[in-house]
């Protein structure tokens, strides 16, 4: 796989690291300040071990990736710097100039904080280093060389494989994250069954509880991020990629379960304890219907068979209940539009082979 070189400069390694990389890791810092030290006694064999630490990631691609960028910024800032000292010599004044034209010019032409933080620091090291190491910015470069290629050969040489097994723990816990909204729905619409309505501005205690499924989506989302990108460039991680494509089909599963269960929450939080008549869908009713589905749902995260028969049952009784206390269709919209969301989150929760409430070949048409 070719990745281009504008792609690779503006990309923020999204892998974790984990055990296996930090022993990569101290391995690399201390091969390249071994070979940083065969080359002389320069001031910039410092920065040999500090760069091999800030290229390998726990991905061959974020390691490539850090790798450019750190060459890309510290071949800027190096020339940036010489030219500087060349022009001003080094003074407090133009110290401060460089750091600024040293940021400006980072911010125009980098896309990572890391590139824009090491363009920055290579110019002032080699503007401060320079007068009491002889030739240090040319150094710098080769030592920056030094460490980047390190880190990069110890990636490739041992890289790590995707963790499966944890993402999965991630999106299940996501699941039952999911679950456990439509059980608070289900036990606060009984809590509060003879309440005082609630205030206009007053929301129902489920409302925090569902907002935190986007935080929790959002975590899965960067953790299937970085397992995927330990996936690119890994000749020994083609076995696994199957997986990652289920896990893959599995989140983007879990994100239409998130939009529905916040869709119910935000639609029921506005129909009950509120001033004026009661909703035509009964409190009742809604609490069978979110347990039900709370318990389908748990069924089918916890990777078990699901029937969603009985529960289909439940919402055509539902709406047809709901056409008996509001005979015209204006009047039940609310409550209908509510039914329709549980019954496509029950759909979705079911699978492909969900049957719909009704078949629309079997309605009459007029005209």
């Amino acid at each position: 796989m070719t990745e281009p070189l504008g792609a690779l400069l503006a990309s923020v390694p999204q892998s974790k690291p984990s055990w296996i990389t930090i022993v990569k890791t101290t391995l690399a810092a201390t091969v390249a300040w071994v070979l940083a030290k065969q080359l002389g006694e320069n001031a910039a064999v410092l920065f040999a071990p500090v760069v091999a630490v800030l290229t390998l990631q726990a991905s061959v691609y974020g390691s490539i990736a850090a790798g450019a960028q750190l060459l890309f910024a510290n071949l800027v800032g190096t020339a940036l710097a010489i030219a500087w000292t060349q022009l001003l010599g080094l003074a407090w004044w133009s110290l401060a100039l460089a750091a600024f034209a040293a940021l400006a010019v980072a911010r125009q032409i980098t896309n990572t904080p890391l590139a824009r933080n090491q363009l920055t620091v290579a110019t002032l090291a080699v503007l401060v280093l320079a007068p009491v190491a002889h030739g240090y910015g040319q150094w710098r470069f080769i030592d920056v060389t030094i460490g980047s290629v390190v880190g990069l050969t110890i990636a490739v040489v041992v890289p790590e494989r995707p963790r499966i097994a944890k993402i999965r723990k991630t999106l299940d816990e996501w699941g039952r994250e999911a679950v456990a909204v439509l059980r608070s729905i289900a036990e606060e619409l009984a809590t509060r069954a003879d309440g005082e309505p609630l205030a206009p501005a007053e929301r129902h205690g489920w409302i925090a509880q569902s907002r935190r499924l986007n935080e929790v989506g959002a975590q899965a989302a960067a953790a299937f991020a970085g397992v995927e990108e330990v996936t690119l460039l890994n000749v020994f991680a083609r076995g696994v990629r199957r997986d990652v494509e289920q896990v893959r089909g599995e989140q983007f599963w879990l994100v239409r379960v998130t939009l529905q269960v916040r869709a119910i929450s935000l639609a029921a939080d506005r129909l009950y304890d509120r001033p004026g008549p009661p909703p035509a869908l009964g409190r009742d009713t809604l609490r069978a219907l979110l347990d039900a589905l709370a318990d389908l749902l748990e069924r089918r995260v916890a990777g078990e068979s699901v029937d969603d028969s009985a529960l289909r049952a439940a919402l055509i009784a539902a709406v047809e209940r709901v056409y008996t206390v509001f005979p015209t269709a204006v009047a039940a919209l609310d409550s209908v539009s509510l039914l329709g969301r549980l019954d496509q989150l029950r759909q979705d929760i079911a699978g492909d082979g969900a049957e719909a409430l009704v078949d629309p070949g079997d309605l009459p048409r007029q005209g």
